[in-house]
């Protein structure tokens, strides 16, 4: 095998392996989001703290999923690369499938980052919540530029995989 050959077994070898852990990853993300969110919308709707019973059901459970709706988002962006990594597995490194799964995961980032420093806070103080403070801490410096980085990820793969099916229709 030739050294490029081995890079790429290597690369896909890896692949797979984050494959797997993407695959075992997804259900935890889910059940340490939904299960928490579960229990409070329970709480807010049937044994409501004294801020909810003043609110009322609706607007509390309203409330409680906005205050998840970022890691909502952020569990999408990563559920989002599962293709991606099916398509690295089987060896296909610029595919329009790929960019296609790196640009929602990247729009999930950063919509993850806009819920989590604006949109949320604001919408819930809105709605009779606590009142809109902005919090902005380095975990969304890190969230803002790990969505643009994957966004541009998709991008470069799209415009390569775009080139690449030029180039072979001018062949054929």
């Amino acid at each position: 095998m030739s050294n490029s050959e081995l890079r790429v077994e290597k690369a896909r070898t890896q692949a797979g392996l984050m494959r797997v852990m993407n695959a075992v990853l997804i259900p935890i993300l889910i059940a340490a989001i939904g299960l928490p969110l579960i229990g409070e919308l329970y709480l807010v709707t049937f044994e409501p703290a004294p801020w909810a019973a003043e609110l009322g059901a609706a607007i509390s459970i309203v409330i409680k999923l906005l205050s998840y709706a970022p890691a909502i988002a952020a569990v999408g962006a990563v559920v989002m690369l599962q293709p991606v990594l099916v398509e690295y597995h089987e060896g296909r490194f610029i595919s329009e499938r790929a960019s296609r799964g790196f640009q929602l995961a990247g729009l999930l980032a950063l919509a993850a980052f806009f819920l989590k420093l604006l949109i949320a806070p604001l919408a819930i103080s809105l709605l009779g919540g606590p009142a809109f403070a902005w919090r902005f801490d380095p975990l969304d410096i890190a969230l803002m530029v790990f969505a643009s980085s994957v966004l541009m990820i998709g991008g470069v793969l799209e415009a390569a995989a775009a080139s690449l099916k030029a180039e072979n229709d001018q062949i054929v």
